[in-house]
């Protein structure tokens, strides 16, 4: 294989990995921590399964509009798999790619799945301002 192509195929690869770590490391990551719940703040709360389309694409619409309500509203994440996920899992009755949004004394005001549209989503986090 010629060098030029060599070159080209190295160039265009550390493009790609580049892109993929601007863009998904410039998301800062959602916190496991659920002892906020109840602490002073509305909180909002994703099931999630790392491997499960719904968990990951109801993360990503997430991620879209969660830095407009943030530091008002906490945004965690329950993790299925992990003791503190499937917990609270069973207590809420929820699944993978489901919220629940939680007022600032720790009552429930919804469980409900993430919507696809991301109006109808800021509707459902506007239920806590």
């Amino acid at each position: 294989m010629p060098k030029l192509v060599k070159f080209i195929i190295t160039l265009v690869s550390l493009g790609l990995i580049g892109w993929v770590m601007w863009t998904f490391l410039g998301v800062k990551p959602i916190s496991k921590d659920l002892s906020v719940i109840g602490q002073g703040s509305p909180v909002v709360v994703l099931v999630y399964e790392s491997y499960a389309p719904a968990g990951m694409d109801a993360m990503e619409r997430l991620n879209q509009v969660r830095s407009d309500y943030e530091p008002n509203i906490k945004f965690r994440v329950a993790h299925l798999g992990t003791p503190e996920g499937d917990v609270f899992v069973r207590r809420h009755e929820a699944f993978d790619g489901v919220i629940v949004l939680f007022d600032a004394a720790g009552e429930v005001i919804r469980v409900t799945t993430v919507p696809s549209q991301i109006d109808q989503l800021r509707r459902e986090l506007e239920r806590l301002r």
